[in-house]
């Protein structure tokens, strides 16, 4: 049962719910203003991860944010992982 992120194009509002299905998606509204123009934000993964195995890595997240094409990007550093 995932839960979804959304923004009101109306408003702005940013809010998240939980859907049990897909076809509830066409019935979602602003939990503001409760307009129906919302559209389906990309939400960050939530991630657990088990103790490092490195000694170099930091034993918290962090993240990077530079400018790209699009504006700005944002890189999530979890801990434990390293880029091969």
């Amino acid at each position: 049962m995932p839960i979804y992120e959304f923004q009101c194009r109306s408003c702005g509002y940013i809010f998240e719910l939980l859907l049990m299905s897909k076809d509830e998606m066409k019935d979602v509204r602003c939990a503001k203003c409760a307009s129906p123009d919302v559209g389906k934000l990309m939400s960050a993964a939530n991630v657990a991860v088990g103790p490092s195995r490195s000694s170099t890595s930091s034993s918290t997240p962090s993240y990077t944010t530079h400018k790209c094409k699009s504006g700005s990007c944002t890189q999530i550093n979890l801990p434990g992982h390293t880029k091969s």
